[in-house]
């Protein structure tokens, strides 16, 4: 009975909120799960996917060289999460929760 709620408490998150395209927006990452802001996060999942053909296109990475260092799947990963959702907003207002320090490069 006790095993959900332990379950839970590992479970590691994070929200940022800011703009993209003039609006309020906001995503949260849960665990490698992305919710909040549908185009956002539609545009986040896409961009994920690119980060593996930028890996072995130097063609491609010329258009998004601060993903290029990227994990090939960087929403597993907290760090590589956050990266990617603050490439993909114009501006970060607030984060909160259990997000990475912000990466120096």
């Amino acid at each position: 009975m006790n095993e959900p709620a332990s379950e839970s408490s590992t479970q590691r998150s994070f929200t940022v909120r800011g703009t993209r395209n003039g609006s309020l927006v906001h995503v949260t990452w849960i665990d490698g799960e992305l919710t909040g802001d549908p185009p956002t996060v539609d545009l986040l999942l896409t961009e994920a996917e690119i980060v593996e053909v930028l890996r072995d296109d130097d063609h491609a990475c010329r258009a998004y060289p601060e993903l290029r260092d990227l994990p090939a799947e960087p929403l597993t990963d907290p760090l590589s999460a956050r990266r990617l959702i603050t490439h993909v907003l114009d501006t970060v207002r607030d984060t909160t929760g259990d997000a990475p320090a912000a990466d120096p490069t």
